[in-house]
């Protein structure tokens, strides 16, 4: 297929990211991997900057199981054929404090909810908020109503993991994007050759990453139902049978129209909110290719692999 094109990279966290679970407010958990609508925005990010778009919006558009604050984002989605994640553990070497010899060290993902105050509620109404605000300061009902009420507790989610190296990956309909945008396709993959080189961030604006590796690639390779793969992104569970079930864990996140989807992610759970990825000196795992699905390979880099209905 030759409209498909594939954007790729390899980043290093700085810190970690924030992609909090859709339709949450007050309690705001965190995903331990990036979903396939925030790889969608790390890639498009500098590509809609180079192509000189608009990113206002005029209105809230309904997409798939959710809404779009974004009407840009519209096309860009439409021509995404899948996008997929992977989380990869760096190996450094440690000198030990009573040792002379070295100590290979591992970097984990932590997901970790931390406990603020919410300063203002004005979503708040009726007459247990009414009653609050008139409580005497210092007063017993102080404490026991009026705090709770006023400024209740809230959990912000995060993923901590300083050094992680996270794999993107977004395949696109080059010629249905291009005939979204109103651009020819060689203009396309002129700008998106270096659009890839501008992913800087994933999800909020905190969540700054390095670049080790970006590719564009324009003849993908396609493998069909029965074929192996071997891939540290994440595959859609319909899609892949795993080779190396020991090596895979299930997560449960929004697909690429916002409906609840179970992914096999290439890696295991520490504890509830420890994620351990594989080491980089550790072979990917295996995968099956499983009907109607089929496999899209990046030539350079046979590892970028994405598994989709085609």
């Amino acid at each position: 297929m030759t409209n498909l094109r594939i954007f790729y990279v390899k980043t290093f966290l700085s810190w970690g990211f924030i992609i909090r679970h859709r339709g949450t407010s007050a309690a705001q958990p965190a995903y331990p991997i990036p979903p396939p609508t925030t790889i969608v925005g790390a890639f498009t990010y500098p590509l809609v900057r180079l192509l000189n778009l608009s990113t206002r919006n005029k209105d809230i558009r309904k997409w798939g199981e959710g809404k779009l604050i974004s009407e840009i984002m519209e096309p860009l989605l439409e021509a995404t054929i899948t996008a997929s994640a992977g989380l990869t553990s760096p190996k450094f070497t440690s000198k030990s404090p009573t040792h002379s010899s070295y100590r290979t060290l591992r970097v984990g993902l932590a997901i970790y909810q931390e406990i603020n105050r919410i300063i203002a509620s004005p979503y708040k109404s009726g007459g247990s908020f009414q009653s609050a605000v008139r409580v005497k300061f210092m007063e017993s009902n102080f404490f026991a109503k009026a705090l709770p009420v006023t400024l209740p507790v809230q959990a912000t989610g995060a993923a901590y993991a300083p050094a992680l190296k996270v794999e993107l990956m977004w395949i696109i309909d080059a010629e249905k994007l291009s005939r979204e945008l109103g651009v020819s396709v060689e203009k396309l993959d002129s700008i998106a050759k270096k659009a890839v080189h501008g992913v800087v961030r994933i999800g909020s604006k905190e969540g700054i990453v390095a670049l080790e590796e970006a590719v564009y690639a324009e003849k993908p390779v396609i493998r069909g139902p029965g074929e192996k793969v071997s891939t540290r992104l994440y595959i859609e569970r319909f899609c892949a049978e795993p080779l190396n079930p020991t090596l895979i864990t299930e997560i449960i996140m929004p697909s690429l129209r916002y409906s609840p989807t179970p992914y096999y992610v290439p890696a295991s759970i520490g504890s509830s909110n420890l994620i351990v990825p594989l080491s980089e000196d550790m072979p990917p795992p295996i995968f099956r290719i499983l009907s109607p699905c089929r496999a899209i390979i990046a030539p350079e880099v046979e590892v970028a692999v994405g598994v989709t209905r085609l």
